[in-house]
């Protein structure tokens, strides 16, 4: 009878979960932040205008007081 080697599948090398840390992270990860930075650099001056404009109105949209539309508590 010949000997046959352990299949691959049951190799505990291949079965092992790897490590997190340096190795886990792709090479050019960049934070969340620092990419929102890089699009904001490249959106046009129009671009960059309209979203300030945008920004200014739902501050002041949820920055206004509450309006009460004649509604009573339900208790």
């Amino acid at each position: 009878m010949a000997f046959e080697p352990p299949s691959p599948s049951l190799n505990k090398e291949a079965t092992r979960t790897p490590r997190r840390g340096r190795e886990a992270q792709p090479p050019h990860s960049i934070p969340p932040a620092h990419a929102i930075a890089e699009a904001w650099l490249k959106e046009t001056r129009e671009n960059q205008d309209k979203w300030r404009e945008a920004d200014a109105k739902l501050k002041d949209l949820f920055n206004q007081p509450n309006r009460q539309l004649g509604r009573r508590a339900k208790m």
